[in-house]
């Protein structure tokens, strides 16, 4: 390739004219957006379909089992309401106080549109979320749970589409908004058409569908894990390096393998990677200790760091009260 495209592209893609940059900006708020109304709809319809027919059912075992998901799907819906609001604050804020960084200006009483793009084309967004993201060790360790929670989470997605035979057409908006954003929302959302894809809790017979064509997975979950965890304790290090940016792509290239049906979801090999990941986690730990990280300084990240960190760690959390949530309920 002419080396002068090249430069044309990289002068598009970094301040002042980042056009690329702020391209990929709005296109994931526009993608975050069309996603989450496409799930919320579908989700709301089939709700509507089986709960308010026209002519329920009248068998008891139905209705008992009915009642039971119900309280389920309230649940998980609010632990949804939870997420999305949650992630929306933050991110925000992070927007906010990144707006008035570049603007050096405390009050947004002089916002304009004009001044908004200048901000887009003249800043690097993503760099600096991310940058932030790994800026001391506190934030590192969040970043890291946070990631190898989403991690597992869409090993598990796939894997339940897989056994739940859930088509390329139902999985596809669950797909994009695990890629965009934070995974908790996602995975309660995907909870919740779980419970509603019920086959005893339909108004109707279900029909006897064809099972969806699916490839035939020809790798094992260990080579990616491994590689996933090995650049998240590398990320820290490579924070000023040219590489930076690639490794982060790397990583979000790496979590859409699971959905990709290349890979064996076994049980087992989730175990397995479970404890490969434990391991890298406690080697995180120790990297933090050398870097003078305190026991419990990682706890100031969620109340006093930035609101990029802060976005990802209490979504960590609420990733682990869904996760209690679904075993305290007995699966799905």
């Amino acid at each position: 390739m002419d080396l002068s495209i090249l430069d044309s592209l990289a002068s598009y893609a970094t301040p002042p004219n980042n056009y690329i940059g702020t391209t990929l900006f709005l296109s994931y708020i526009v993608l975050a957006l069309y996603a989450t109304l496409s799930i919320t709809y579908s989700l709301y319809t089939q709700y509507n379909t089986i709960y308010h027919s026209a002519s329920p059912s009248k068998d008891a075992n139905i209705i008992a089992a009915k009642a039971a998901r119900a309280r389920h799907i309230k649940i998980y819906a609010f632990l949804a309401s939870l997420s999305f609001a949650t992630l929306s604050y933050h991110m925000l804020f992070f927007l906010v106080t990144h707006y008035q960084a570049w603007s050096g200006e405390s009050s947004l009483a002089s916002v304009s549109g004009d001044r908004l793009v200048r901000w887009m084309l003249e800043s690097s967004l993503f760099q600096d979320f991310a940058n932030e993201l790994v800026e001391n060790a506190q934030n590192a360790t969040w970043t890291q749970l946070a990631i190898l929670a989403t991690w597992s989470w869409n090993i598990w997605m796939a894997r339940k589409a897989r056994i739940r035979n859930l088509d390329a057409s139902t999985m596809r908006n669950f797909i994009l908004l695990s890629q965009i954003l934070p995974i908790s929302f996602t995975a309660t959302l995907f909870l919740i058409q779980c419970h509603l894809s019920i086959p005893d809790i339909q108004p109707t017979p279900a029909k006897e569908l064809a099972k969806p064509q699916r490839k035939s997975p020809i790798a094992s979950l260990h080579l990616p894990n491994i590689l996933l965890n090995a650049s998240l304790l590398a990320l820290p290090s490579l924070r000023a390096h040219p590489i930076f940016s690639g490794l982060v792509l790397f990583e979000r290239l790496i979590l859409l393998l699971p959905h990709t049906g290349l890979l064996k979801l076994r049980p087992a090999d989730m175990d397995r990677g479970l404890i490969v990941s434990a391991g890298f986690i406690v080697a995180g730990q120790w990297q933090g200790r050398k870097a003078g990280m305190r026991v419990g300084s990682e706890l100031k990240a969620l109340s006093h760091g930035g609101y990029a960190v802060k976005a990802l760690g209490w979504d960590a959390v609420l990733g682990a009260v869904v996760w209690v949530c679904l075993e305290w309920g007995g699966g799905v």
